[in-house]
């Protein structure tokens, strides 16, 4: 039985597959330190309904409350939106350029990375199912 041929190097010479899963590790390291802490912001508020007023203790209880509620708002459509990149192309692309038009320049680089990657996620291979190792690499499938 012989191996699989290498993928061939980039132009800077980086094979192509290592860069894929150095950045899937990257990635769900992200998300693990992301859990620790959150975990960890809980354990010290001692309950859910403290977390607002324990991460801001400086500030008037209903300030917090309304931003806390904004930051929930984004955080959910963004989950929804990196649930299925692809079904999201075109609402990325065009969110990014709006960004970019109004002079919002970091924002606007920050989301081309989600609209390219977007634009580049794979159809769905219905046939198949997720597997530990999915999870694993933090990749979609």
């Amino acid at each position: 039985m012989t191996a699989p041929a290498p993928a061939a190097p980039t132009l800077h010479g980086i094979n192509p597959a290592v860069d894929q899963a150095l950045a899937d590790t990257a990635t769900t390291s992200g998300a693990y330190l992301a859990g620790l802490i959150a975990c960890a912001m809980l354990d010290t508020a001692g309950r859910p309904d403290k977390l607002p007023e324990y991460l801001f203790p400086d500030l008037a209880p209903a300030d917090v409350r309304r931003v806390w509620q904004a930051a929930l708002a984004v955080g959910l459509r963004a989950g929804r939106l990196s649930n299925s990149p692809r079904f999201h192309r075109d609402t990325l692309a065009r969110l990014q350029a709006l960004l970019a038009d109004a002079g919002w320049t970091a924002m606007a680089h920050t989301a081309h990375h989600a609209a390219r990657t977007a634009a580049t996620e794979p159809e769905p291979d219905h046939e198949r199912t997720p597997t530990s190792s999915d999870e694993t690499r933090g990749g979609h499938w």
